[in-house]
């Protein structure tokens, strides 16, 4: 499902209007009156009064329709504008003077000292619909509506916002003051602000709703971002009449002391996603550790010698469908050496996660010679500001701009991990909103990146892996959460549960 920034929304629009030919009180009519039957068939169960927050801007003329149309379907409305009218676009004022014709309530609301007259209708409504600000706020809320915002908050009543909650930044996810909804009714698509930085926690959950965009609208302005969802993801096709080597050879390359629990980790959800044949490489002395808590997977202790074990490592990998480095490998002088190597002359495709990430990124011929290469980097925030040598806060404030700038710097593909991941190839953004705080613990990482290299041993193209590895993890922990508390989950269980649901 497509996800759109504040401009292509804005340009979607003007094309439909303008191109097209269908007007924007069209448009204006259908998203009102589509968020109405939404608010009647799904939220409302009786007659009820609601209380619509709106303003002079296009969401709050969407606002005017779903008061009409609520007041049709018998519940009581009431309008609180707290915007000005000589700012209206022509359709937003013709809807607004159409609810004195259906005799809707409207009651203006310019300052604070006004609304403190009406501040019991917070109490008395069962839901609250917020059209105040549409796509196009940017910064921060001030002055009373900053008041007002806070005082709906507190009024713990059943909040819808009219295409994203009033504060959110619709590019960014960025909140200072906003409204916290439970559900969010957005125009045509989806909005990068829904699901980035605190506006995924104002948004509540998200529908889309149709109103009248052409599809031919998506042709001349591709989106650049999804969202995923079990239509977009590809698992590694798999055929009754096969053998082992069918399903690929994974090379790992993990493990230091005190860090086998990675290695472990990564291995085993490497077999559990399908991989025919796993080989670990791993530091020698740590045998009696890998040989009886790996039974499945092939364990190589590497020789002392540093060179002997990067010439084993490339011989081994020129057998390997890829190659997976970095879980608990540590930071010592000989995995600098082994990274370098393998990046440098390792034919096949690298999945590069952890400690091989903070290497990386204390050496910037590393990255440099990272360009054009098959490979994907799965940080988490801490992990890609030290690669980008960037703020986290900076990142957090804009990851989309950030993951594009590193594009541009090293042409690899990056998986962007948080409570909503974020993959980029340099042509296409796929947001991961599938998961729980189940996955907030050590090791949730060394199992996805285990179950990437899996899939693209079995013949998955790099993103099909990352697509479906970060899909696959996020539904496997929300299933999990079903019969046990996401906090007590942990990565073994992710393992065992893989395809089981």
């Amino acid at each position: 499902m497509k996800i759109l920034s504040r401009k292509l929304m804005q340009q979607y629009d003007k094309y439909t209007i303008e191109e097209i030919g269908i007007p924007g009180k069209t448009l204006m009519e259908n998203a009102g009156k589509n968020s109405a039957i939404f608010i009647n068939r799904r939220i409302l169960s009786h007659p009820a009064k609601v209380a619509l927050f709106c303003s002079h801007g296009n969401n709050g003329g969407d606002g005017f329709v779903i008061a009409r149309y609520l007041k049709k379907f018998g519940h009581e409305p009431i309008v609180f504008f707290v915007g000005k009218e000589e700012k209206m676009s022509p359709e937003t004022r013709e809807n607004y003077e159409l609810l004195k014709r259906y005799k809707i309530r409207v009651t203006k609301i310019p300052n604070y000292e006004i609304w403190q007259k009406f501040r019991n209708h917070l109490i008395d409504s069962d839901l609250i619909v917020d059209a105040i600000f549409g796509i196009g706020f940017h910064g921060i809320v001030k002055g009373w509506l900053a008041k007002l915002i806070g005082e709906v908050n507190q009024a713990d009543k059943f909040v819808v916002a009219v295409d994203i909650a009033s504060g959110i930044d619709a590019n960014t996810g960025f909140v200072d003051t906003a409204i916290r909804a439970d559900f969010t009714l957005t125009m045509a698509a989806f909005k990068y602000g829904h699901f980035l930085g605190k506006g995924r926690a104002y948004s509540g959950v998200v529908e889309v709703i149709d109103i009248g965009i052409p599809p031919e609208v998506d042709t001349n302005f591709p989106p650049e971002a999804s969202l995923i969802t079990s239509q977009l993801v590809n698992y590694p096709q798999r055929s009754e009449c096969s053998h082992k080597g069918s399903f690929g050879k994974v090379g790992i390359i993990a493990g230091s002391e005190g860090y086998s629990g990675a290695a472990i980790l990564s291995a085993r959800s490497a077999l559990r996603a399908g991989a025919g044949l796993v080989y670990l490489f791993h530091p020698p002395g740590m045998e009696n550790i890998f040989e009886p808590a790996l039974i499945e997977p092939i364990t190589i202790a590497l020789p002392e010698d540093d060179a002997q074990a990067i010439d084993l490592i490339l011989k081994k990998s020129e057998q390997m469908n890829t190659l997976l480095i970095g879980p608990g490998i540590s930071l010592s002088d000989r995995t600098k050496l082994i990274l370098s190597s393998v990046i440098k002359h390792s034919s096949c495709p690298l999945i590069i996660d952890a400690d091989a990430l903070n290497i990386i990124a204390q050496q910037d011929e590393l990255l440099t010679s990272l360009k054009d290469k098959n490979v994907v980097l799965t940080p988490h925030i801490g992990e890609f500001s030290r690669l980008s040598k960037t703020d986290i806060s900076q990142i957090i404030a804009d990851p989309l701009s950030h993951l594009r700038s590193f594009w541009d710097r090293f042409n690899v593909r990056v998986l962007l991990k948080s409570f909503t991941s974020i993959y980029y190839n340099g042509e296409h953004f796929y947001f991961n909103i599938r998961g729980n705080d189940g996955l907030a613990t050590g090791g949730s990482g060394d199992v996805l990146s285990g179950i990437i290299t899996s899939f693209v041993a079995q013949n998955s193209d790099l993103d099909d892996a990352v697509i479906a590895a970060t899909y696959l993890l996020g539904i496997t922990a929300e299933e999990i959460a079903c019969i046990r508390k996401p906090a007590s989950i942990i990565p073994i269980d992710i393992i065992e549960n893989l395809f089981k649901y």
